[in-house]
C-alpha cells in the first residue's frame, strides 16, 4: 500500500460537531450561539497533530492472527478538515465539513498492508445553526440556538487505526476508524453568554448535541463542550476549553464508561488579524492522561474492556486497546470570514439606487432630488447660492473668522482666537486662557470654571493625582492626597494614639499594639499574657508575685494517669488560685483541658472536658462564684510541642488558665 506523509493540515480535534473546527468564532472546540449574518460567509481549514503512538492505541500496541505488534514511538496521528459556512438569514447559518485524517502508523509488523498506515478522508458533516431569540436576552447577555448534524458516510472503510468519534465502535462487528459507514444525525442546543453587557472583558459558551447513528450496533452519543473565553486585547483572545464526547448505553461488547471516551482540556489563543482572518492555536490535553499518565501498563489496563476489532483492505483482522484521545495533541484554525450581499445597483451615479430612482439615466454632474431627477428650479439653485456668498462674508463678531467658519461666534471682543474663531486654549482643558487660572494643566484633565483641576475633597491635592479623593476636611496629607500615617501601621495620624509603633507589627483600631490583659505590656512582649486584672507586672509583663502568676499555678495542676481525677499535690496550688480569685473580684477565668494524641479523638475531647470541669468544681467548692468560671476541652487539637516524642506529648497534656471578660 501506498504510504503518504503527513498533510499540513492545522487545529483542534475530536468530534467536529465539538466545535470550532467548523469555523466557530470563539477558541477551537467551543460553539457559541452566534449566527453570522445573511450573506455572511466563512471558510478555513483545521486541525491536530500528536505525536507518539499512545495516540493510536492504548500502550501503542495491537495483535495480528494471534502476534503482537507495537507502533513506533516516532509514530503520529492526524485530524484536520475543511470547511465552509453561509448564514442564509440573519438567524440560519448551513454548512459543512469534509474531514481528513492521517496515520503515521508505522510498526515491527504488517500495519501498513492492513492500511493502518494511510491518509485518507473522514464522513461529510452537513450542519446548520438557527438563532432562537424567544430564547434570548434581547440585551444580548443571552443567546441560544439549535444546532443540527448529517454525518454522510464518505470516509473510506477498513482505513486507520484511532476512532475519530466514539459512535464509530460497532458493538458485534468491525470498528472502521474514518467512519460511521452509514448515516448518522445530530441535534442539539449552544448557550452563549457575553458578559461585556455589564462591564467583564468575558464571554462564555455552553453546547451539547445528542448524536444518533442508524446503525444500531452503534452507539447513540452525547457530544457536549464549554469555553471561557478572556477578551484580552482587540487582536488577541485567551481562552480555556473542555471538550469530550460520551457514549450514552451499552452496545454488544462495549460497556458504557464514561471515563474511557474522549475528554479534553484546551488552552490557547485566538488571534483577530486583519481582512478578517482568524488564526487559533492551543494544546489538547486529555483528562486520560491525568488517570494513566505515561504509565505503559496502567495505559493498557485502562482500555481492557474496550478492544477494537478492525478489518484491513485485504481482509486482515487486527485488536488492540481503544484510544479515545491523544495524550497531548497540538491544535490550530485558520478561518476567513466575507461580506456577499450585493451592492444596490446605481446606473447614473446619482446616489440614487436604479431601484428608487425615477430618473435612472440622468446626466453626469446634475443636481438631483429624493427621486433621482434633475432639480428643474435653477432660479431657486441661483439664489441660494448667491446667499451662501453674502453669508460668506459675514462676521458677527469681528474677530478676523467669517461665521460659516466660525465655531465660537460669540466671542467677546479684543480677545485673540484660532482659526476656529475660539479664544486660545493653550492647555487644552475648555478654558480660554483670558480666564484660565491655570493655564498649564495637563492634557485630558476635567478642570473648574477658572481652568483648575479639581480638587473634590479639599485638600490640596487634585483629583487626577490624589489617590485618597476623599479625604475628611482639615487633614493633612501626603503628596497622593493620602492620610499620613508616619508609622506606617494602617492608622492614620490624626486617629493614631500610638504614633511610633515599630515596623510590622499588627495594631488596634487606635494604633497601639494589642495588649490582651490590659497590664501594659503589649502581646509581642509579654512573656505572661494571661495575668489577672490589677495585678503588678515587670517588664517582661509577669507577675511580680508569683502567688499572682497564672502560668505558674497551672504547672502544679495535676491528673491520675488517664483520669480526670485531681492528684493530691494539685489541692494546694488549687486553693492558692481560688484565694486569688477572690482576692480580685472582677477576674474570670476560663479552664482549658488539653490532651496529647494518643487514644481516639472522641476519648480524648471527652477527657480534657472532664479535666476542665474538675477544676470548676473544685475552685466553686472553695468560694469561686460559678459564672466567674467555665470549663471548655480542646481534646488534642492544640498541641504546642510534637506528639511523636515522649517529652512533647508530656507538655501536650495540660491545662490553661486564660481570664475572659463577660
Amino acid at each position: 500500500m501506498k504510504k503518504v506523509a503527513s498533510l499540513a493540515l492545522l487545529t483542534t480535534t475530536l468530534a467536529f460537531a465539538q466545535a470550532g473546527i467548523m469555523g466557530g468564532s470563539e477558541g477551537l472546540h467551543q460553539i457559541n450561539a452566534k449566527t453570522l449574518g445573511q450573506w455572511q460567509v466563512n471558510f478555513g481549514t483545521g486541525g491536530n497533530i500528536s505525536f507518539g503512538s499512545w495516540g493510536l492505541s492504548r500502550g501503542g500496541v495491537y495483535e495480528m492472527n494471534g502476534k503482537k505488534y507495537s507502533f513506533n514511538d516516532v509514530d503520529y496521528s492526524q485530524a484536520g478538515n475543511f470547511f465552509v459556512s453561509v448564514g442564509v438569514l440573519d438567524f440560519i447559518d448551513i454548512g459543512a465539513s469534509l474531514p481528513v485524517y492521517y496515520e503515521h502508523a508505522n510498526s515491527n509488523g504488517p500495519s501498513g498492508a492492513a492500511n493502518m498506515w494511510t491518509t485518507s478522508r473522514g464522513d461529510l458533516d452537513l450542519f446548520a445553526k438557527v438563532g432562537l431569540p424567544f430564547a434570548s436576552d434581547s440585551s444580548g447577555f443571552f443567546k441560544t440556538a439549535l444546532m443540527l448534524d448529517l454525518y454522510i458516510p464518505t470516509g473510506e472503510i477498513s482505513a486507520g487505526v484511532r476512532p475519530r468519534h466514539t459512535w464509530y465502535l460497532n458493538g458485534n462487528g468491525y470498528t472502521h476508524p474514518f467512519t460511521a459507514d452509514d448515516f448518522v444525525f445530530g441535534a442539539g442546543l449552544a448557550f452563549s453568554f457575553d458578559f461585556t453587557k455589564v462591564g467583564a472583558p468575558i464571554t462564555w459558551n455552553l453546547a451539547a448535541s445528542y448524536v444518533y447513528p442508524i446503525n444500531n450496533d452503534q452507539t447513540n452519543t452525547l457530544v457536549y463542550s464549554t469555553g471561557i473565553n478572556w477578551l484580552a486585547l482587540p487582536w488577541m483572545t485567551p481562552f480555556l476549553e473542555f471538550s469530550a464526547e460520551m457514549r450514552l448505553q451499552s452496545v454488544g461488547r462495549y460497556k458504557f464508561d464514561p471515563m474511557v471516551d474522549p475528554m479534553l482540556i484546551t488552552p490557547g489563543f485566538r488571534f483577530h488579524l486583519p481582512y478578517n482572518i482568524e488564526f487559533a492555536i492551543g494544546l489538547e490535553v486529555a483528562v486520560r492522561l491525568f488517570k494513566t499518565g505515561f504509565d505503559h501498563d496502567e495505559d493498557v489496563k485502562g482500555g481492557e474492556d474496550h478492544t477494537i476489532y478492525y478489518v484491513g483492505e485485504h481482509g486482515e483482522r487486527v485488536s488492540y486497546g481503544y484510544a479515545s484521545a491523544p495524550l497531548l495533541s497540538g491544535a490550530a484554525l485558520l478561518s476567513i470570514a466575507l461580506d456577499a450581499k450585493r451592492t444596490p445597483k446605481d446606473t447614473d451615479g446619482d446616489g440614487v439606487p436604479d431601484g428608487d430612482d425615477k430618473c435612472a439615466r440622468t446626466a453626469r454632474g446634475l443636481e438631483v432630488d429624493a427621486d433621482g431627477c434633475p432639480v428643474e428650479d435653477a432660479i431657486a439653485i441661483a439664489r441660494e447660492r448667491a446667499l451662501a456668498d453674502s453669508l460668506a462674508r459675514v462676521d458677527s463678531d469681528k474677530d478676523g473668522i467669517v461665521d460659516l467658519k466660525d465655531k465660537c461666534p460669540n466671542t467677546p471682543a479684543g480677545i485673540a482666537v484660532d482659526s476656529l474663531g475660539c479664544m486660545l486654549d493653550f492647555d487644552k482643558d475648555g478654558v480660554g486662557d483670558a480666564q484660565d487660572k491655570c493655564p498649564n494643566t495637563p492634557v485630558g484633565i476635567t478642570v473648574d470654571a477658572s481652568g483648575c483641576p479639581l480638587d473634590f475633597d479639599k485638600d490640596g491635592v487634585p483629583d487626577f493625582l490624589d489617590k485618597c479623593p476623599n479625604t475628611p476636611a482639615g487633614v493633612e496629607v501626603d503628596s497622593l492626597g493620602c492620610l499620613l500615617d508616619t508609622d506606617k501601621d494602617g492608622i492614620a495620624d490624626f486617629k493614631d494614639k500610638c504614633p511610633g509603633t515599630p515596623a510590622g507589627y499588627s495594631v488596634d483600631s487606635l494604633g497601639c499594639l494589642p495588649d490582651f490583659d490590659k497590664d501594659g505590656v503589649p502581646d509581642v512582649i509579654d512573656q505572661c499574657p494571661n495575668t489577672l486584672p490589677g495585678v503588678r507586672v515587670d517588664e517582661k509583663g509577669c507577675p511580680l508575685n508569683k502567688k499572682e502568676d497564672l502560668d505558674q499555678f497551672k504547672k502544679g495542676i495535676q491528673f491520675k494517669t488517664g483520669s480526670a481525677k485531681l492528684t493530691t499535690s494539685s489541692y494546694s496550688t488549687l486553693k492558692d488560685i481560688a484565694e486569688l480569685m477572690k482576692k480580685i473580684p472582677e477576674a474570670n477565668l476560663e479552664v482549658q483541658g488539653h490532651t496529647d494524641n494518643k487514644g481516639s479523638d472522641k476519648k480524648n475531647q471527652k477527657l480534657s472536658e472532664n479535666r476542665a470541669k474538675a477544676v470548676v468544681t473544685y475552685l466553686k467548692k472553695r468560694g469561686v462564684e460559678k459564672d466567674r468560671l467555665r470549663a471548655v476541652g480542646y481534646g488534642s487539637s492544640k498541641p504546642i510541642a510534637d506528639n511523636d516524642t515522649k517529652a512533647g506529648r508530656a507538655e501536650n497534656r495540660r491545662v490553661e488558665l486564660v481570664p475572659f471578660t463577660k
